[in-house]
């Protein structure tokens, strides 16, 4: 593939990708390579490439005669997502117990304090898209954390499982918190279990760490999948 192709495959790939996980695009909804072309500004043959890819990663399906959709996560899907994620997470905290600097730890705990601040931010506005900003801060801030973790094992194919398995999580991710105490709950509650995290593998106690691994996905399936787009 030429360079300039290359390069627009890449960014096409990053645009869809947002579209999907920005809900822009949903689940089940046709994808047209001629359209996202014309919004995009480039040719064809990038956007091909990057629908040929996010079909390989599972995001959007190629259904034989009718044509490209955006992939639907079955429950059965996102029991089998959650099962390989803990399996992922778990060699992830393995790696990052024994391989994090002072300075790792301190970035993880920046993560944290730059949420809770957007998040006390957006609060303060009090308005009704409150809710909704609360749901993309928390999406995007869950995966940085993760994902970070994974990082520090330094395994190019751990990062990218971890990664592809939090995005295609994230499409079933999909319930806008409620501006309320419920909502506002929820949210907090998954962030006291990130500190949880960070602090046992901080102190070296994967095993607890893994065990607060295993009640953030439960409290992500249980209060933050929107069953209207789960099968």
């Amino acid at each position: 593939m030429p360079p300039n192709i290359s390069v627009l495959a890449d960014y096409a790939y990053s645009e869809i990708l947002n579209m999907i996980l920005s809900s822009k695009i949903k689940p089940g909804e046709r994808i047209r390579e001629d359209l996202l072309a014309e919004e995009l500004g480039i040719s064809r043959t990038p956007v091909r490439e990057a629908v040929n890819r996010l079909t390989q990663n599972g995001f959007v399906t190629n259904i034989m005669r009718k044509g490209i959709y955006c992939v639907q996560v079955t429950k059965e899907d996102l029991l089998h997502l959650l099962d390989l994620r803990i399996v992922l997470e778990s060699l992830s905290f393995e790696r990052c117990a024994e391989l994090a600097t002072e300075k790792d730890w301190e970035a993880f705990r920046s993560i944290i304090d730059e949420f809770h601040a957007k998040f006390n931010s957006i609060l303060r506005l009090n308005n009704s898209s409150a809710g909704k900003k609360i749901a993309l801060l928390h999406n995007e801030y869950d995966v940085r954390f993760h994902v970070g973790i994974a990082e520090i094992s330094g395994s190019k194919r751990l990062i990218k499982y971890i990664n592809e398995v939090e995005n295609l999580l994230l499409i079933a991710r999909q319930r806008i918190y409620k501006n309320d105490d419920e909502g506002i709950d929820i949210v907090l509650l998954s962030w006291k279990q990130h500190e949880l995290i960070l602090n046992f593998l901080r102190s070296g106690d994967k095993d607890s760490a893994k065990e607060i691994l295993c009640k953030h996905l439960m409290l992500m399936r249980d209060t933050q999948v929107n069953v209207d787009y789960i099968c």
